[in-house]
């Protein structure tokens, strides 16, 4: 992320948040810290003394065996870390990060590389110092000068928003960048592709030596039906749930005093475990993570609302969803005679969230198998459900695209032009 941001001109525009910032999650009427690091282990009650022995001797290896095959996010982490850990820790980041079902996620699929440290070492603990060998043994390339140095793991935006990157990527590429164009048809000829879309000036045609698709899987799968009806199967296998995002604020004095420090709401913001009785997933505290999101006597908060686990959500109105993110947050931040929220922005996804269930890896692989018996070289996959969800990730993927290309490319002759 910050070489994409740096690569497009945006160094001075990146807001970086403070890594110190806690993050909370609702368990038993009461918003607890979640350790920040090994020093905050013995001190948080998020755990109970039990939860917290069960994690370190599982984390150790003193844990049932893995059993052979592909494990959820529940069965890995409770075979592994324990009960407690699962319920108040993972199961609320699972609703957090993919809006999904950890009893359906694939451990190996969305947290690969928590899942590869027993593959590795056998236990969480043996992969961790035996990663950390490999890494002294085999240390990555200098890091880019060019790049910012965050004091700590933490989360970054920019002046006037997220907007800012793909503008600014739009900017340097001019009149590369197409839009409003619809791609309607894929044709595979001798030297590539003949892609025609449907345009504001008319129909389209251009010739490419290679291409990469990284529309969501069910809209490629419709593209590639023509070309492969294996891969088009495959990426029908993929499931996005919906999500909502309720962007809404509070004078500063609607908080409760208790959540307030030296008399500002300090904090990256807070996840809901679904067995805490709260249909919001999760919310942010836009204005405590980046300077001039709000005046200084309100709050904006960003909530997430809806996922594999609440699915009825599309039916809702914005007033509907905005009263149920209002009255969950009246139980754990609000006081009680808080005023009623003012509305910023509401945003219903009906297809979300691409969840890496159990064969999520398989079918990737199987849609990627098809295109290569159909002749289909030089047509890439990728966005989200081919990496990762989280938009570092995907930007790590493009990057990684990119470079496949590049090679792919280089070893064929340019025969390509458009009309």
């Amino acid at each position: 992320m910050l070489a994409a941001a740096i690569d497009s001109g945006l160094k001075d525009e990146l807001v970086l948040g403070d890594p110190q910032s806690p993050r909370y999650v609702l368990w038993g009427g009461r918003l607890r810290p979640v350790p920040a690091g090994p020093a905050d282990l013995p001190f948080f009650d998020l755990l109970s003394i039990f939860g917290k022995l069960r994690a370190g001797f599982g984390a150790m290896g003193l844990r049932p065996a893995a059993p052979g095959r592909e494990e959820s996010v529940k069965e890995f982490v409770t075979r592994n870390l324990g009960q407690e850990v699962f319920e108040r820790l993972i199961e609320p980041f699972c609703s957090g990060v993919y809006a999904g079902d950890p009893s359906k996620l694939s451990m190996k699929a969305a947290f690969g590389k928590v899942w590869k440290l027993e593959e590795i070492g056998g236990s969480i603990i043996g992969g961790t110092f035996k990663m950390i060998q490999d890494k002294k043994n085999n240390p990555p390339p200098p890091r880019d000068e060019r790049l910012p140095k965050p004091k700590g793991q933490t989360v970054g935006s920019f002046k006037k928003g997220l907007i800012t990157l793909p503008n600014a990527i739009a900017a340097q590429l001019g009149d590369k960048v197409k839009v409003n164009w619809k791609l309607t048809t894929i044709k595979k000829t001798d030297v590539g592709y003949t892609l025609t879309y449907e345009t504001p000036e008319g129909t389209k045609t251009v010739n490419a030596r290679s291409l990469v698709l990284t529309v969501p899987a069910y809209v490629a799968k419709e593209i590639l039906r023509p070309l492969s009806e294996g891969a088009a199967e495959a990426l029908s296998q993929f499931y996005y749930p919906p999500v909502c995002a309720a962007t809404i604020s509070y004078p500063l004095s609607a908080l409760r005093e208790d959540r307030l420090t030296d008399g500002k709401l300090f904090g990256f913001g807070q996840l809901h475990p679904r067995t805490q009785g709260v249909q919001t997933l999760g919310t942010i505290y836009s204005s405590s993570l980046f300077p001039n999101r709000a005046p200084e006597d309100r709050v904006l908060l960003l909530n997430y609302i809806g996922g594999a686990q609440f699915t009825q959500i599309t039916e809702k109105s914005d007033e509907e969803i905005v009263k149920t993110v209002d009255k969950d947050l009246r139980t754990m931040l609000l006081k009680p005679d808080a005023p009623a929220p003012q509305m910023h922005g509401v945003r219903t996804w009906p297809t979300a969230i691409p969840q890496f269930t159990i064969g999520h890896l398989d079918h990737l692989e199987s849609a990627k198998g098809a295109l290569k018996n159909a002749n289909c070289e030089g047509l890439f996959l990728g966005g989200n459900y081919v990496v990762g969800v989280a938009l570092g990730r995907c930007v790590e993927g493009a990057y990684e695209s990119a470079q496949a290309i590049a090679q792919y490319v280089s070893q064929i002759p340019a025969k390509t032009g458009s009309s």
